[in-house]
């Protein structure tokens, strides 16, 4: 299975680790260990433009900014692959949880057509 998901710089490499944990062949990558970290610290418009050139789909805490970003390029026709948030109910240090929630969605939404769309974690 090819990586199609980057964990942002916000997030921990511990969420990595646990998802494979739970599942091998997970596919999350951590920012700082894609392309040699290079794009560590960029601004979100141009993150989310590489992302979407390398048909990557983000996913991080940033529910302030990142969202708005991905909106923007949306309706200025240059859209994104996809973003993942996890809501302020889950915990920036729970891991397992994060982990969880993380892979039980991509077990169902691999195949999705992510372009443009944003999805919160837990779920409704």
């Amino acid at each position: 299975m090819k990586p199609r998901l980057l964990a942002d710089e916000n997030t921990s490499h511990r969420l990595v680790a646990a998802c494979r944990q739970i599942d091998s062949g997970f596919p999350p990558v951590h920012i700082s260990d894609w392309r040699a970290g290079a794009y560590l610290s960029v601004k979100d418009p141009a993150l989310l433009m590489t992302l979407r050139e390398s048909k990557k789909i983000l996913v991080g805490f940033d529910r302030a900014s990142i969202p708005m970003h991905a909106g923007e390029l949306t309706r200025e026709g240059l859209g994104h692959a996809g973003v993942i948030l996890f809501r302020r109910s889950v915990s920036a240090i729970a891991y397992g949880r994060q982990a969880r929630l993380l892979v039980d969605l991509w077990r169902e939404a691999e195949d999705w057509d992510w372009a443009d769309r944003i999805e919160y974690l837990p779920r409704p």
